[in-house]
Formats: structure tokens, sequence, C-alpha cells
């Protein structure tokens, strides 16, 4: 059984929710990383391509690592001079998160990062905005026992200075008894992913996913089977591109947690990949990092198993080579050429609604974890199972190569034709396995559903279910996933073509 962080604040791809990752994972990897059980084999060529370093740096608790704010790092340091700091909110004692531009392998002088007020909280667990502006970070509530997420702004006072402004309350979806933790931003700021134990949990910590739309963060979804165990999934990051790192002890790797990588696929994530022993070893590798302005620099904590205070920082680079090879970020070293960037994103989701307002959201899926408290961390554990290989490793669908055709209807009038141009079908995208393949056909909860097939991005989508609300689509899509698909979500044809118009949503 592998153990949990003993730090308080050692809590914290999206995995693969819909069928284009099996066609985009193909396309422009190279030489990015394949499955799980080809990991060493792949990466021996990294080392030519990237050079890892040791940094000298001090992780101080209850920091696991560093954060990237533009081409500095934010860290957490010792106090030179404790007047500068309102007593009150110094919740570390003479710890204070500093800033300081990076050398070759140590800092630059350091500088405060918030000098008219107090921040000392894990500089890992803080995610920006693409301006910098705002920021979401982790802390204790001031009353409660379970880390929570915040916001952050940064304005300016009354004399022109540049002030942290923090929220006095948790964003609205941590509204439970539970641990929200690491939060990290997308590049358009409308979707989060942090780690979390709340109620619909696979087991330990997992991975969820909050979209926002004007203005308010929906109600979080968990990322699913594919990269949440019933061990530990902290740490998320999302790059530049949308990629997703994290860190788990679930997912089968070389020993503690190891670093895992999701591409994104201009919709959702693929399925987990390991970073290899180039960077993961029998230690816990947590804290994976990338600086968003060049995405040429990364850096990562390596924890010992034997003692969980002792933290070395590393600092990865590019390598002349990758150059040469055309290999221009670490981004794609490890996911390959990004697809076309997009902000639309075809899952419905249901808004936050505070427990004082309506009733308490409920989760979809039913899930049973064994908790115990370690009161000297105040921090939530759960018992783990090990994972192996040949639990998680997902078998590859069937290929099949279909010609790129659509059939329409004859229209018998032009009015007839008009209406047909306007009419909006939505079906829900699932992922049979090969015997629904072979008879065309599913059960779920004792009810056939025909499986149809369409092509997008030059592969083969499955769809069952066909509404003209999107109502009625989220209603079977609900289904789906309490009955073990949880990559299923909504799709919308407009004149028998897919659309991804943020309207037809709404």
């Amino acid at each position: 059984m592998k153990r949990l962080p003993e730090t308080t604040f050692f809590s914290i791809m999206i995995f693969f929710l819909m069928t284009e990752a099996y066609a985009v994972s193909n396309i422009n990897n190279k030489p990015c990383l394949n499955s799980y059980s080809s990991q060493k084999t792949d990466t021996t060529n990294l080392t030519k391509f990237l050079n890892i370093q040791t940094f000298k740096l001090m992780i101080l608790p209850p920091s696991s690592g560093v954060q990237f704010l533009r081409n500095k790092i934010i860290f957490l340091s010792r106090t030179k001079n404790e007047k500068r700091m309102a007593t009150n909110q110094i919740s570390f004692g003479t710890v204070e998160a500093y800033t300081a531009d990076v050398l070759d392998t140590a800092l630059d002088k350091h500088n405060i990062f918030s000098p008219l007020s107090s921040f000392s909280y894990p500089c890992e667990a803080i995610t920006f905005s693409k301006n910098y502006d705002t920021l979401y970070y982790t802390k204790f509530p001031n009353k409660g026992n379970r880390e929570k997420i915040f916001q952050a702004r940064f304005t300016l006072n009354n004399k022109g200075q540049p002030d942290l402004l923090t929220d006095e309350n948790p964003l609205d979806f941590c509204s439970d008894n539970a641990n929200y933790s690491h939060p990290a931003l997308s590049s358009d700021g409308n979707m989060m992913i942090f780690s979390s134990d709340r109620a619909n949990s696979l087991g330990g910590m997992d991975l969820f996913v909050s979209r926002k739309k004007e203005g308010k963060w929906y109600s979080p979804e968990n990322l699913g089977k594919y990269i949440n165990t019933t061990g530990n999934e902290f740490f998320p990051f999302l790059d530049a591109d949308n990629n997703l790192y994290f860190s788990s002890d679930g997912l089968p790797g070389f020993g503690g947690y190891d670093i895992f990588s999701c591409k994104f696929n201009g919709v959702d994530w693929n399925k987990p990949v390991n970073l290899g022993d180039h960077i993961n070893s029998s230690q816990d590798e947590i804290a994976f990092t990338i600086n968003k302005s060049d995405l040429k620099t990364a850096f990562f904590t390596r924890r010992l198993l034997s003692n969980t205070t002792d933290m070395q920082l590393f600092r990865i680079v590019l390598n002349p080579d990758a150059s040469g090879e055309n290999l221009l970020t670490i981004s794609y070293i490890f996911n390959g050429k990004p697809v076309t960037r997009t902000s639309i994103t075809a899952v419905q989701t249901s808004p936050v609604v505070k427990p004082s307002e309506k009733e308490p959201l409920k989760s979809n899926t039913e899930t049973v974890t064994v908790k115990k408290t370690d009161q000297k961390f105040k921090e939530a554990a759960t018992t783990t199972k090990k994972i192996t290989a040949k639990d998680t490793v997902r078998k590859k669908p069937p290929v099949i190569n279909p010609p790129e055709t659509k059939t329409t209807a004859r229209p018998e009038s032009k009015a007839v034709q008009a209406e047909l141009n306007d009419r909006v079908i939505y079906k829900v995208q699932i992922l049979p396995n090969a015997a629904q393949l072979k008879v065309k056909m599913m059960d779920i909860n004792g009810k056939s559903y025909k499986i149809d097939q369409y092509v997008y991005l030059g592969a083969v989508r499955y769809t069952i279910g066909e509404f003209s609300s999107l109502s009625q689509a989220a209603a079977l899509q609900r289904i789906t996933r309490q009955a073990g698909y949880p990559q299923s979500f909504v799709t919308a044809f407009k004149n028998n073509v897919r659309s991804l118009d943020p309207a037809l949503f709404k």
C-alpha cells in the first residue's frame, strides 16, 4: 500500500472524455510518449532533448514546489524582516512568499511577492489568470479544517501601490465538508482542474474539472476512472496549450508518486501517459510546472519516501539539440504538436447552487471511501489499493476507417431544405466496447440504444440517442455516466454536421 503525503498541503487529464483522443493522439505526436507499458523504451531518447538539473532552492513546508510568475518563480522562503508583515496575517510564522529571476541552477535577488499583505500559502498550489491580475490558491478557511480554493486579485490602493485583495469566502463549489486543493486554470480562464476528496471521488484525492460560464463556476465533474484511481491524484497543472500534468500513486509507475501527462485534444484530454524514468524514479515526483511564457523551462520536486520533509527541486530546460529537431517547447516533447486551440467544450454542466438556496449538489456516481484523519496535519486521508498495469491499462479500440461521407434526406422543396438547414439534433457521444460495436447496439439500464457513427477529424465517433432539445440529451448523458460510461458527453448536429457553436449548448 502506498502511503499518503504527510504535509497538510501535499493534497494537491483530465482523462480522455471523448473518442477524439484515439485519432488525435496519433497525429503530429512524435516524439511524444505512448502508453504506460512502453514508457521506458519511449523515454530513452528524451535525454538528448531535455537537460534536468538540481536547483539550489530549499522547499519549505507547507509548499511542495514552486510556480511561475511570468518569467520569475514564486516560492516560500524565510522572512528576513518580520516587521514588514502583519502578524495576524502570517499563517506559518517566518515563512513568506518571494519571487526571483531564474539563473542557471540558482535564483537572483529575492523580492517579496505581496509587500502590503502577507502571503504564505503553498506556491505550487497557485494558478494565475492569463494577464496575472487574478490568482487562485489553497488555504484553510478561518473556520474549518478542510482545504478550500480562494480567489485573490491585484489592485491599487489609494497610494497607487499594488495590493493583493483576497476573497473572504472560498469558491462556491467548495461549500461541502471536503478538501479542495491545487487549482489549475486553463489558458482562456474558463476551466479549472483541482484535486478533491468530494463525495463522488473514486478513492483518495481525485481530479475534477469545473467550467466557468457567465462569471460563475459550475458544478465540478470527476475526470473519470482512466485518470483517477483508488489511490491519489494531486498537483494538477495546465500548460499554455491546456495539456494536463499531475502526480498519481495509483497509476502504473516507477514508485511512489509519478508525474503523468494528458494531451489536450481541442475539447477534452487524452488518456494519461507516464513521463518515464528520465523524470520519475522510485521516490515521489510531484509539483510539475512549466513556464507558460515560453514553454522552455519547467520545474518539479522529488520527495524522499523515507523522509517526506526532504525535498529536492529540479529544473528542466531544452538542450540545443531539441531546436535542431524543431522541438521548440517542453510541451511538444511530451505531447506533440498542439491541436487548434478552442474554448468550446461540448459538455453540458450544471451551475453551482448554494445549499441555502436549493438542495445540496448530488453526485452522479455512488462511491464508498474509508477515511481517517491525521490530527497532526489536519489532512483527510483515504485507504488505498495498490494498482497494477493489468488493472488500469485500457485496450485500444478496433481500427475502423470508413470513408468520410454524410447523407442527407432529399428535400421536397426549398422551404423544407431551409427547415432542415436550421434543424439541430442532439446526441450523446459515447465509447462502446468491441462487443457492442459488433451488433451496433448497447443496453443501458435495461433499454437498448442503436449505435450511430460519424466521421470527425479523420476518425469514427459513436453516438446514441437523437433529441430535439439539449435537456433531453443531457438526461441521457447523466444516465450513461451513472451506468459506467464517464466519458460520454452531448454533441450537437446542425444540418447533419457536428457543430461546436456555444449558442447551441445554452
